[in-house]
């Protein structure tokens, strides 16, 4: 039976193999990060009475997207396996019982498991959420690296545990706040840095770009849409085997074709009709307050007033009500006070007032505005620049170190030990630069058929 893959959209794809099958990150329809992004291309429908299992790399709403599972017939969600990393929290568990999925299972991190007779999975886990998965089956090795930002020697690593690659998906365009009106983080070059090193180390026989397909679509962060890296633009760097597969476009192991020019054609058609939405309806001044002052007051019950001492105070200035709030962490305060031309010139970040509301109404609100930058950070290159307050909020968010109950601290402890290697290698491990890629041409040919992943398979049994 051969491997046959569909692409559904941006991070989506249904892999079926060995009498079974693993819908990934599902994402088809509707805006995420408060409103900020949305998919370029429309999605095909999704066969529901086909997926066996549900597969999450991390919670993230362009992966974890509560619109589309809600969209999965309720006896259908009953019946889905979901597959998700052992993670320390188990609350995107609880999230996915909430939403009527009955059948949960923790992928035991970087370990290979049978799924079925014919087919195994290695989940490994990234960073405090992502996560990426490895899936071996008729003799085919399918690498789903997805949003994971690696070290070299991170990269190294995986490539050593899951051997020869038949197909690699990966991500290929930036998806966070890249500076103020201009990438002044290099965010551009960096991402088509570490796309070349993966098509280089892992050297599949194929690579497919995905989980990029959505573009800013708020006037408060469109700016960003003309950084953003396009299929083009990668099909145009000519390194070998990578395809682009357009939404409901279908890979087959028997006859390994890709219909890739006709795919970048549609995507780059796509990109031209980009619809840009209004700036978001203004939040009341003393919502936005509340917001602020609930959050301190959540992060010094979780971290103690010590650590908040030593996070500078800051302010932000809302253009839409032309209010500056003054936040205070080490105080547990925020002031409000009228915008003049000098204090609005003067306050740290530049947002919108329901952004504003947003970033501090939910634990997750801060990682959102991170990543979907709709806002202005004028101090982002001094040095400590409150790193430390997007730490402890980014901790608070994601529940990954905590210890309160026996349970949590067992979870916590078998998190970080299966960790221990991907932890090890990132301190060791350098970010992807330039001279990372003197040692590669372009030219290397796919890597030697006489190892294969089925011969991996079979070793392993």
């Amino acid at each position: 039976m051969p491997v046959k893959i569909t692409f559904i959209n941006h991070a989506s794809i249904l892999l079926e193999s060995s009498g079974t099958s693993i819908w990934t990150d599902p994402w088809t329809k509707g805006k995420v990060c408060n409103g900020c992004a949305a998919l370029y291309s429309p999605s095909p429908p999704v066969p529901y009475e086909k997926v066996e299992h549900i597969w999450l790399s991390h919670e993230h709403s362009d992966h974890f997207n509560f619109a589309t599972l809600k969209s999965i017939p309720e006896a259908d969600r009953k019946r889905i396996v979901v597959l998700y990393q052992r993670h320390s929290s188990p609350r995107v568990l609880d999230a996915f019982r909430k939403l009527g999925f009955q059948e949960l299972r923790e992928l035991p991190l970087y370990r290979w498991i049978w799924l079925r007779p014919d087919l195994e999975i290695l989940c490994g886990s990234m960073g405090s959420m992502d996560s990426f998965l490895a899936v071996r089956s008729e003799g085919e090795c399918i690498l789903n690296l997805n949003d994971c930002v690696c070290t070299d020697a991170q990269i190294q690593y995986i490539r050593r545990l899951v051997g020869p690659v038949s197909v690699l998906f990966t991500q290929f365009s930036f998806a966070n706040w890249i500076g103020n009106g201009t990438d002044e983080t290099d965010a551009v070059g960096q991402k088509l840095r570490e796309f070349r090193y993966r098509v280089h180390v892992f050297r599949p026989e194929f690579t497919v770009p995905f989980a990029s397909f959505c573009y800013f679509c708020s006037s408060e962060n469109n700016w960003m849409n003309k950084f953003v890296i396009t299929p083009a633009r990668i099909a145009s760097m000519n390194l070998p085997g990578v395809n682009f597969m357009y939404p409901g476009d279908e890979w087959d192991s028997r006859k390994r074709v890709f219909r890739s020019a006709a795919a970048v054609e549609k995507f780059m058609q796509d990109l031209e009709h980009l619809a840009i939405e209004p700036t978001p309806e203004s939040v009341a001044d003393e919502k936005v307050r509340e917001a602020i002052v609930k959050m301190l007051g959540d992060l010094r019950k979780r971290f103690g007033k010590l650590i908040l001492r030593w996070i500078e105070p800051f302010k932000i200035y809302t253009h839409d009500t032309r209010r500056v709030f003054c936040v205070n962490p080490a105080e547990g305060s925020c002031d409000i006070r009228e915008a003049t031309p000098e204090s609005a010139s003067k306050a740290r970040y530049v947002m919108c007032s329901q952004v504003a509301w947003y970033s501090f109404a939910h634990t997750w609100g801060w990682n959102v505005l991170e990543g979907a930058g709709p806002y202005v950070d004028r101090e982002f290159k001094k040095k400590g620049s409150n790193q430390l307050l997007s730490r402890c909020i980014a901790e608070l968010s994601t529940d990954i170190l905590r210890f309160e109950s026996v349970e949590r601290m067992a979870r916590t402890a078998r998190f970080l030990w299966g960790k221990k290697f991907e932890l090890l290698y990132r301190m060791l491990g350098k970010p992807i630069s330039e001279d990372h890629l003197r040692q590669f041409d372009s030219r290397v040919p796919p890597p030697s058929k006489t190892e294969t992943p089925k011969m991996a398979m079979a070793a392993r049994r």
